[in-house]
């Protein structure tokens, strides 16, 4: 008992990681090492805020990282995909879907149309929200969050 007690206190939190990055980092970090991976991303200052750093893609506009915060602590992170047609963004839901099903395991699917589909994956370092909308303006949200059920 004292050996569960003592390896439950000495352990710190672990966090999700985003593109191979953990969450656990500041959110100034957490922007600048975006910044650096992945190219034709810029800051956004119109969108940016006090509580949030709105990264895009420079080239196609489809594209866009919102890094929420508090006190440079990150909360979520949101990442939105606009396409002009509905398979483009079926396909990526799809890819995305079954990449994070295999870190994650079988979702809690909430809504599973052609139109509308969403998809909770959850453990104990946080929670995921894969979101389909194909309506007028099709997109795809991917919603990572340092929140769980168990906080």
């Amino acid at each position: 008992m004292a050996v569960l007690l003592m390896c439950a206190c000495s352990g710190e939190r672990e966090y999700l990681n985003y593109r191979g990055l953990s969450m656990g980092m500041s959110a100034k970090q957490m922007a600048d090492s975006l910044l650096a991976k992945i190219q034709n991303l810029a800051v956004d200052t119109h969108k940016t805020g006090e509580t949030n750093i709105v990264l895009v893609d420079t080239l196609a506009r489809n594209f866009m990282v919102t890094v929420y915060h508090q006190n440079d602590t990150i909360t979520d992170i949101l990442e939105n995909y606009v396409a002009t047609y509905n398979d483009s963004t079926s396909n990526l839901w799809q890819a995305r879907h079954d990449e994070l099903q295999k870190e994650f395991g079988w979702p809690n699917m909430g809504k599973h149309g052609d139109l509308h589909k969403e998809a909770t994956f959850e453990n104990e370092k946080g929670t995921v929200l894969l979101i389909l909308l194909n309506t007028y303006s099709p997109t795809v949200s991917i919603r990572y969050s340092t929140s769980t059920t168990q906080d």
